[in-house]
C-alpha cells in the first residue's frame, strides 16, 4: 500500500474515534437525563397514591349505592303487591 492510502485510512479512523466520542458524551448526558426522569416519576406515582385509593373508595360507595337503591326498588315492588 502507498502512504497517501495508509493516510486516508488513518484520517477516517480518526474521524469514526471523534465521531464514536461524540455519542459517548451524549450517552452519558442523556443517562443522566434519564435518570432525573426516573427519579421524578416515581414521586409522582407516590403522590398519586392516595388519590387512587380514594377513587377506588368513591367507586366502592356508589356501587353500594346502586345495589341498595335497587334493593330498595324490588322491597317497594313487593310490598306495593302484598297491598293490592
Amino acid at each position: 500500500m502507498d502512504d497517501k492510502r495508509l493516510t486516508r485510512i488513518e484520517e477516517k479512523l480518526d474521524d469514526t474515534n471523534d465521531h464514536l466520542a461524540s455519542i459517548d458524551i451524549t450517552l452519558a448526558a442523556q443517562h443522566i437525563s434519564l435518570k432525573e426522569h426516573i427519579r421524578r416519576t416515581a414521586i409522582l406515582e407516590a403522590d398519586l397514591a392516595p388519590i387512587k385509593k380514594h377513587v377506588n373508595m368513591m367507586s366502592g360507595a356508589l356501587k353500594l349505592l346502586g345495589v341498595l337503591t335497587l334493593a330498595a326498588g324490588f322491597i317497594e315492588v313487593i310490598i306495593r303487591l302484598a297491598t293490592k
